[in-house]
């Protein structure tokens, strides 16, 4: 366990509220955006996109793990005037991931995320704003486990996240829908293992 995290509950049996005081996150509804921060282009998207979530309602943005963008984002967001609302967690540590990812009532994968990374978010029941791309559309569009958008779409990015912010019985019905879908996938991987691995999962 992360020295900063105490020991009172397993990241999953946690609602975001909870997740985010064990943090020290601000009490307000929180997206979190996955790096590593390399496009240039996304990073500059996500920084207008939050001000726009930002001029609807109260929210705040935590980046989380490294890259050259990730200060684009930041520099953008003190321009724009909502710099004070984005925070940057540096320490991408395997057990700290998990309780981030609790804190998130949405969450924004980078744009190369790979389906083991979309499938650990959907697994711990937080849905996605996601880029369009076949990985995404297929895990997350047939089961509505989040919302899309076309690439180069900022209105779009907005749009997507101010919904799932300001729509709590949306965002939990997704979230749901995430849980499944992970779940489903890991039955499916579980099923094309040779019986003698399948056993290490009973």
């Amino acid at each position: 366990m992360h020295p900063d995290i105490p020991v009172i509950a397993p990241a999953a049996a946690l609602n975001p509220t909870a997740a985010r005081s064990l943090l020290g996150l601000a009490g307000l509804p929180t997206i979190v955006a996955m790096g590593p921060f390399d496009d240039q282009a996304h990073a500059e998207q996500l920084a207008t996109a939050f001000n726009t979530v930002r001029l609807r309602c109260q929210a705040q943005l935590i980046l989380f793990g490294s890259g050259g963008s990730r200060a684009t984002i930041m520099l953008r967001s003190f321009g724009l005037g909502v710099g004070t609302s984005v925070h940057v967690i540096r320490d991408f540590t395997e057990d700290r991931w998990p309780y981030l990812i609790a804190a998130a009532d949405v969450v924004v994968p980078n744009t190369a995320a790979t389906s083991t990374t979309l499938l650990d978010v959907l697994g711990a029941g937080r849905p996605v704003v996601a880029q369009a791309d076949p990985t995404t559309v297929r895990l997350v569009v047939p089961a509505s486990a989040g919302l899309i958008y076309r690439p180069g779409d900022v209105s779009g990015m907005a749009g997507a996240m101010l919904r799932l912010l300001t729509t709590p019985a949306l965002r939990h019905g997704m979230g749901c829908r995430a849980r499944g879908v992970a779940r489903r996938y890991r039955l499916q991987r579980m099923a094309l293992q040779p019986a003698d691995q399948r056993n290490e999962y009973a």
